[in-house]
């Protein structure tokens, strides 16, 4: 019997460019675009996602079949789990 082989995943021209960008909406695997959506962003993208695909990656994949530690990419799956997205966004508290 044989094992299919994995699927390898393509990076992409900027790491962020794996969630979806809160500024201009483009969809995951979207380069960003101006704010008509016309020209997309050859050097960067926004710094709002950015910022937020920091604050993913800084966060552990709640997926049990994934728990991706911080700063490692989750796995089977070519962008980050929605769970993930979700952990991120989530508000903490924090006692002091």
């Amino acid at each position: 019997m044989t094992s299919p082989t994995p699927r390898q995943r393509r990076p992409y021209r900027f790491a962020a460019m794996a969630i979806q960008c809160t500024w201009c909406r483009a969809r995951p695997s979207e380069l960003c675009t101006n704010q008509r959506g016309t020209q997309d962003r050859r050097r960067d993208v926004h710094a709002a996602r950015q910022a937020d695909w920091i604050r993913v990656m800084s966060t552990r994949c709640p997926e049990s079949i994934c728990q991706a530690a911080p700063s490692q990419p989750c796995t089977l799956a070519p962008n980050v789990h929605q769970a993930r997205i979700s952990a991120a966004n989530a508000p903490t508290t924090t006692t002091p």
